[in-house]
């Protein structure tokens, strides 16, 4: 059906071809390239596709694809958070290991700045790339499709998202285990402190939140923190004066944490007899505080060794169907949460 007047067309993507022509975003990427035989029946295929959805490649991408080099380019949001950073750290081991060089970016959580910081990338032809993706990676994604780079996204990937190999934890899984113990604990009213409440992987957590939650009744808050202590400080004082009056506070990074450290004692908010306090993060003071900090401790070398494991595949031509694999976190409940 055409589109009426005035109405705009959907641009068709790579990924819109392959998922048409049921193959890997690589087959169609090597069917336009011509730089890795692909059967004639397969190739047809995806020539007839290409024909009826009217595709048009991504020139910028297909043009940054010549001659990779033996590196590995990295792009996160940023590495001041802690967990950013032990990933690096994490990347940067395994890639020593294997002999390899690695190219850092960072995107600063920003689409734009992102798409940017991966077209630099792919201008010194990286063989492969390993990306935390922005709130929305859409165009990115096209590019680096289009351009063929092995690809694995780490983290922060949406349940329907299979053009490339992805390697996350199942936040939904682990943050209904922490409210649940929460819950077990006596407390009926949690409030989640994130960044962007937006972000894909806290859009996860708080349907893992409220899976646990709703059925018995639990109230769920979330707010947003804020860039800077002051900001968070003021939103908590704020938030507290709502009812029911939160009775754990949960935060999805050790910065948070800190900060409502800090905010309780300007608030003069006893922790945990006021308000007790879960960290999804596990920052590296959390054994130089007292009370000692309830967290998430997340599998982050296991996340970087599989992520690598994919990438190295893909590097090799082993692999043809995008996988994705999801691995578990732990909840440790220590003296911060207390029983009601």
């Amino acid at each position: 059906m055409e589109a009426g007047p005035g109405v705009k067309q959907k641009r068709m993507t790579i990924l819109d071809v392959a998922a048409m022509a049921g193959v890997s975003v690589g087959t169609v990427s090597n069917v336009l390239n011509g730089t890795i035989t692909v059967s004639e029946a397969r190739r047809q295929r995806v020539l007839d596709v290409i024909k009826e959805l009217g595709y048009s490649p991504n020139m910028l991408a297909l043009g940054l694809r010549r001659k990779r080099s033996p590196v590995v380019g990295i792009c996160v949001p940023q590495t001041s958070i802690p967990y950013f950073s032990a990933l690096m750290e994490a990347f940067e081991e395994v890639a020593a290991a294997h002999g390899i060089e690695i190219m850092q970016v960072l995107s600063q959580g920003d689409a734009q700045i992102e798409y940017q910081r991966i077209v630099s990338l792919l201008k010194y032809r990286v063989g492969g790339l390993l990306i935390v993706p922005s709130k929305d990676p859409s165009a990115t994604y096209e590019m680096i499709a289009a351009s063929g780079v092995p690809t694995v996204v780490v983290e922060r990937a949406p349940d329907d998202d299979f053009a490339f190999d992805r390697v996350t934890f199942d936040n939904h899984a682990v943050m209904q285990r922490a409210t649940q113990g929460l819950i077990d604990r006596g407390h009926r009213s949690i409030l989640f402190i994130v960044s962007e409440a937006g972000l894909i992987v806290n859009q996860q957590r708080i349907a893992g939140m409220r899976a646990a939650a709703d059925p018995v009744g639990v109230h769920i808050r979330v707010l947003e923190g804020g860039r800077d202590q002051s900001t968070l400080t003021a939103r908590l004082a704020g938030e507290l004066q709502n009812e029911p009056r939160p009775t754990a506070i949960v935060v999805s990074t050790s910065t948070f944490a800190a900060w409502v450290l800090r905010a309780f004692r300007v608030l003069r908010i006893d922790c945990p007899r006021d308000i007790s306090l879960l960290s999804f993060e596990q920052p590296e003071w959390e054994d130089l505080v007292t009370p000692k900090l309830s967290v998430v401790s997340r599998p982050t070398r296991e996340i970087a060794r599989m992520a690598w494991t994919f990438l190295m595949r893909r590097m090799r031509n082993e692999a043809e169907i995008p996988q994705r694999i999801q691995l578990d976190a732990e909840v440790i409940f220590r003296e911060s949460v207390r029983h009601i």
